[in-house]
C-alpha cells in the first residue's frame, strides 16, 4: 500500500451544494467580470476603431485634394505650354502668312519634338477656311470650319485663344483643338493644332500617386473628356455631379453597393474639371493598419477572456473552501445546540423510559408464580400499549434530534413558515420554555403564502435566535414575541425579547464566528454567525435592533421564492 501523501482536494460529499450550483455560480461570475472588464474594453475598441475610420477618411480626403491640386496644376501647365507653342509660332517674325504646305510640315515636326500629343496643324483665314494643312488627314485642307463650335468661340474670345472640348469632328476621331488668333492686315487669321487626348491622358496617369487614384476629366456639362476604361467612356455622362461655382472640393460617390471618395479641381485654361477618385472602396476594404489594429484588439479580447475564465475557476475553488468551512461551522453549531438541549432532552426521554420501566416491572411481577397474581387480557393489552406509546415517544424525540443534527444539502421545498416556527418552539424547546422564566407569544399573519426554503436550515436559525433570547431574559420573568408579516416579495419573521439587550460594541461583532458574551463552557460563539450564513445563502437578510437593558429584536427577511429555487428551476428547464 502506498504511503505517499495525497494532495488536498475538496470532496463533493463534504460540500453543502451540488456541482450544478457551482457551475451556475461560475457562470454568474463570468458574466459579472465580462461586464466589468470586457465591456469597457470593447467600447474603447469600437470607439477608437470609428475614430480611426474618421481620421483615415479625413486623411484620405486631404490626400485626394492634394493629388487633384497637383494634377490640375500639371494639366494646366501642359495646356498652357501647348498654347504658348502655337502663340510663339504664329508670332515668330519668320512665320509667313499664309504659310506654305512645306513650311507647315516643318512647323508640325518641330511641335511634335516638343510634345507627341500634337496630331496636325492648320492655318485658317477669317472666313473659317483651312488654307494650309499639315498632318495625317490632307483631305481636311480647304475645309470650311466657320460653323464649328471652337471657331465661333475663338472669334468671340477676348483672350485670342481657345481650348475646345473633345469631339469627333470631320475625321471621326476623338481629338480636341487648341487655337490662337491674330489680326493681320485688319483680318482675322487662326493657327490651330489638334491634340490626341490619349497622349495627354497617358501623361496625366504617369503623375498619379502610385496607382492609388483614378483620374478623369469632365466638361461643364458633366461629360467625360478623359477617363479610364474601368469607370467610363469619353463623351459619356459622369455620375459625379461637380458644382461649377465651386473651384475645388470633394465628397463621396456611390456606385452600386460601393462608396468612393473623390476630390475635384477646375482648370484655369478651360472649362474642364479634373476629378481624382480613390481606388479603395471605403465601404468594404480595410487598410493594412486597420487589419493589424483589429488583430491586436482580438488578441486583447482573447487574453481578457482567458484571464476571466481562469479567475472564475479560482473563485469557484475559493468559494468551495468557504462553503466547506461554513458547512463545518454549521454542523459544529448544530452539535453545540444539541449539547445545550441535552439536559431538557434527557428529561424528556427519561419520562417515557420511567413509564416503560414501571410497566415492564409490573408485568414481570404478574409472571412470577410466587406472587400468585393474575392479569386480565384487556389489562395486559392496556399495559403493553402504554409501553409501546412510551417507546414511540422516545423514538420521536431521537428522530427529531437526528434530523436536526444531520448534515445535508440545501433541500428547497414549500413550507408553512408557522409550522416551522411551531416545530422549534413546541417540538424542540417545549420543555425548556415550560421550566424557564420566559413566555413565548406568537402573532402570526395567517394570510402569508408558502415559503420556498430549506426547512431544516431555517429551523436551526430560529432555534439559535430563540435560545439567545431565552438566555438574555434568564433569571427574571420575560417574554419572547414571535410575529410574521409580509414585506414586498419577502416574509419577515420577527423575534423580540425584553431581556438584557446589547451595547453597540457587541452589536458590531454579533455575527463574528466564535464571538460570545456567555461564560466559558456556556456558548460556542457559532450560533449567530452560522445563522447569518444560512440566511444569506437562502437569499435573505438578518436585521438586528437592540438597546442595552431593554431587549433585542431579530428580523429574518426571507424571500418567498429563494434565489436558489429560481436557479434550480431554470436549470431544470
Amino acid at each position: 500500500m502506498s504511503t505517499e501523501k495525497q494532495p488536498h482536494s475538496l470532496k463533493a460529499e463534504t460540500l453543502p451544494y451540488k456541482a450544478e450550483h457551482y457551475r451556475e455560480w461560475r457562470r454568474r461570475q463570468i458574466v459579472r467580470m465580462s461586464i466589468t472588464y470586457l465591456a469597457p474594453l470593447i467600447i474603447l475598441i469600437v470607439y477608437f476603431h470609428y475614430r480611426y475610420i474618421g481620421i483615415e477618411a479625413e486623411s484620405r480626403r486631404m490626400q485626394l485634394g492634394a493629388v487633384a491640386e497637383h494634377q490640375a496644376n500639371t494639366l494646366d501647365l501642359f495646356l498652357t505650354e501647348r498654347r504658348l507653342n502655337l502663340a510663339n509660332l504664329i508670332d515668330h517674325p519668320r512665320f509667313s502668312i499664309p504659310p506654305t504646305s512645306r513650311e507647315m510640315t516643318e512647323y508640325l515636326t518641330d511641335l511634335k519634338r516638343i510634345s507627341d500629343a500634337f496630331v496636325d496643324l492648320g492655318f485658317f483665314d477669317a472666313t473659317g477656311i483651312q488654307v494650309t494643312y499639315a498632318g495625317p488627314y490632307p483631305s481636311l485642307e480647304s475645309r470650311n470650319y466657320r460653323d464649328e463650335v471652337w471657331f465661333n468661340a475663338l472669334r468671340r474670345s477676348e483672350d485670342n485663344f481657345v481650348i475646345s472640348d473633345i469631339y469627333m469632328g470631320f475625321r471621326q476621331q476623338l481629338h480636341f483643338t487648341i487655337a490662337v488668333s491674330r489680326i493681320y492686315e485688319s483680318k482675322l487669321i487662326v493657327l490651330r493644332a489638334t491634340l490626341d487626348p490619349a497622349r495627354m491622358y497617358e501623361y496625366i496617369q504617369s503623375q498619379q500617386a502610385a496607382g492609388d487614384v483614378i483620374t478623369s476629366i469632365v466638361n461643364a456639362k458633366g461629360r467625360y473628356q478623359l477617363v479610364d476604361d474601368s469607370i467610363g467612356r469619353p463623351l459619356g455622362p459622369c455620375p459625379i455631379s461637380v458644382p461649377v461655382e465651386q473651384q475645388y472640393g470633394g465628397g463621396t460617390a456611390e456606385t452600386g453597393r460601393s462608396k468612393w471618395q473623390y476630390a475635384f479641381r477646375w482648370l484655369r485654361n478651360t472649362d474642364w474639371c479634373l476629378i481624382v477618385k480613390s481606388v479603395a472602396d471605403t465601404g468594404t476594404i480595410f487598410s493594412n493598419l486597420q487589419i493589424r489594429s483589429m488583430l491586436v484588439s482580438a488578441a486583447l479580447l482573447l487574453i481578457s477572456i482567458a484571464i476571466i475564465l481562469n479567475r472564475s475557476k479560482k473563485l469557484v475553488s475559493q468559494q468551495k473552501r468557504v462553503d466547506q468551512t461554513r458547512a463545518q461551522l454549521e454542523h459544529a453549531s448544530k452539535l453545540a445546540s444539541v449539547g445545550e438541549l441535552a439536559a431538557g432532552i434527557a428529561h424528556e426521554v427519561n419520562n417515557p423510559l420511567a413509564i416503560i420501566t414501571v410497566e415492564s416491572g409490573l408485568l414481570m411481577d404478574y409472571t412470577d408464580p410466587q406472587f400468585g397474581l393474575t392479569l386480565e387480557h384487556s389489562e395486559l393489552r392496556e399495559r403493553l400499549q402504554t409501553i409501546q406509546d412510551s417507546a414511540f415517544r422516545c423514538r420521536d424525540i431521537t428522530l427529531k434530534l437526528l434530523r436536526f443534527v444531520r448534515r445535508s444539502d440545501f433541500d428547497l421545498k414549500e413550507h408553512d413558515i408557522h409550522k416551522l416556527i411551531d416545530g422549534v418552539i413546541v417540538g424542540l424547546l417545549g420543555k425548556e420554555i415550560e421550566v424557564s422564566d420566559a413566555r413565548v407569544v406568537c402573532d402570526y399573519d395567517r394570510s402569508l403564502p408558502q415559503l420556498t426554503t430549506d426547512g431544516n436550515q431555517l429551523q436551526q436559525v430560529i432555534l439559535n435566535i430563540v435560545n439567545n433570547a431565552r438566555d438574555a431574559i434568564a433569571g427574571k420573568p420575560g417574554e419572547i414575541n414571535i410575529a410574521t408579516s409580509r414585506r414586498g416579495k419577502s416574509i419577515v419573521v420577527s423575534i423580540q425579547d425584553n431581556g438584557s439587550g446589547m451595547p453597540p460594541d457587541v452589536l458590531e461583532k454579533l455575527f463574528v464566528p466564535f464571538f460570545t458574551t456567555k461564560d466559558v463552557g456556556k456558548g460556542t460563539g457559532l450560533g449567530l454567525s452560522v445563522s447569518y450564513g444560512i440566511v444569506r445563502s437562502l437569499g435573505g437578510e438578518i436585521e438586528v435592533e437592540s438597546i442595552a437593558g431593554e431587549g433585542s429584536t431579530f428580523r429574518l427577511v426571507l424571500p418567498i421564492k429563494s434565489k436558489r429555487s429560481i436557479n434550480r428551476s431554470r436549470n431544470n428547464q
